[in-house]
């Protein structure tokens, strides 16, 4: 295949150009600024011009975008289109029911409510990781061998500066890399009755203690969506066949991640040497270290490497999947203590692949537990990489993906 890559400058976009090249197909990458995801026809001509000269049949992007399923429907080209967020509202758009489109949702709740839209070429189809970079890393951290990146991302991931260098004594004992949501949108709102908002923060904290189910959608009666519309102001295209329930319950769901990570990364700090690698404000976390920000590619896998314990803190609204940080710390050979995850559980074997917990209390025990027991939880790291390595590599995945469009051709 020759494919045409559109690339938004996401994390994985190397891995992914690497695995499409090294599994034999032609990649031609570009990226196209845009206006409106539904119409902007200077992107459609630019779009179209690449097609055309460099005879491009199928095209791929992480994320899926309205605009080039159009070009690929006009061209009669496959359009290959793998779901890194959740929710990724883009979806709800009608070009998503297009034949041309083939959708590889990586969240299983996302993928089933999306199945009720009768999109054609709908998948179930969890992330990957790079386990060819990172098992070269992994011998590389280990021998105490540091490297840099120009890679740039978003919250926790950015160009490294303050990234930990040196032995392995230095490592993090405890670290977590990541956002804090503390500029959620909730946080966001100017005015709430005091009724609304007392029943609102209790949905919050109610769904804070809960791990393996979100409930949040449910408790957002119409009667409380009423009030909500007084006050909030959130809108998708009128074609888009999203309720002001879900974009309620993914703005709330922010904030439960928020308050929950705030509280126990401030619990871990109080007992555990703590390391943030974040670009949040580390006020709000005083006692733990600040790691600044780390590079995807080269600096965080080290991170992930030499830290005896990595959190995992699931956004909520991944109600789900397995979120790429999970992957990324296991590939990387890192020991992953991660939230009740209903995939992760399901594909993984708690205690002996990746450890995980469903309280604070439990959080806090196992922390202690693993730190205590270095041969155990650096078995458990060793396991988890050889499953990463065997059902979640690039290669694997991307094998899988292909195989998956070829016998659906339309």
């Amino acid at each position: 295949m020759r494919i045409l890559y559109y690339t938004w400058f996401e994390n994985s976009q190397e891995d992914m150009e690497e695995t499409l090249i090294f599994l034999g197909n032609g990649v031609v990458k570009c990226n196209i600024p845009f206006e409106d995801y539904e119409q902007d026809q200077a992107f459609t001509e630019q779009l179209s011009k690449i097609i055309e000269e460099y005879a491009c049949d199928t095209i791929f992007s992480f994320n899926f975008f309205p605009l080039i399923a159009k070009t690929a429907k006009s061209f009669q080209i496959k359009y290959i289109s793998w779901i890194y967020d959740c929710p990724h509202w883009t979806l709800y758009s009608p070009t998503a029911k297009y034949a041309c489109n083939y959708i590889f949702v990586f969240d299983q709740v996302q993928f089933l409510s999306l199945k009720q839209l009768e999109i054609p070429h709908l998948y179930h189809f969890p992330l990957a990781v790079n386990t060819r970079r990172l098992g070269g890393l992994l011998k590389s951290s280990r021998a105490n061998v540091s490297t840099d990146s120009d890679d740039n991302q978003s919250t926790g991931i950015g160009n490294g500066k303050t990234l930990l260098q040196g032995n392995v004594e230095d490592s993090p004992i405890v670290s977590f890399v990541g956002s804090l949501y503390e500029n959620n949108r909730y946080d966001q709102i100017q005015y709430l009755p005091e009724y609304l908002r007392g029943y609102l923060e209790g949905i919050i904290k109610a769904q804070e203690q809960i791990y393996g189910y979100n409930f949040i959608s449910e408790l957002l009666t119409e009667d409380i969506q009423k009030q909500m519309n007084q006050c909030i102001v959130m809108e998708l295209p009128k074609s888009y066949p999203v309720s002001k329930q879900q974009l309620y319950a993914a703005m709330l769901n922010e904030k439960v991640t928020s308050q929950e990570r705030i509280f126990l990364l401030n619990s871990i700090s109080h007992h555990y040497p703590l390391t943030l690698y974040t670009a949040s404000n580390m006020a709000i976390v005083p006692r733990a270290k600040n790691g600044g920000t780390v590079s995807y590619r080269a600096q965080m896998p080290q991170v992930f490497c030499r830290s005896k314990i990595n959190l995992n803190m699931t956004l909520r609204s991944i109600q789900s999947g397995i979120p790429l940080r999970a992957l990324d710390i296991m590939g990387a050979g890192g020991f992953l203590l991660s939230n009740y995850q209903t995939e992760l559980a399901e594909q993984f074997e708690d205690g002996k692949e990746l450890v995980l917990y469903g309280s604070a209390e439990e959080l806090l025990d196992k922390i202690s537990y693993y730190l205590s027991h270095e041969e155990e939880r650096q078995e458990i790291a060793h396991c988890g990489f050889l499953k990463v390595q065997k059902l979640f590599s690039y290669e694997t995945r991307v094998r899988q993906m292909f195989q998956l469009v070829q016998e659906h051709s339309f």
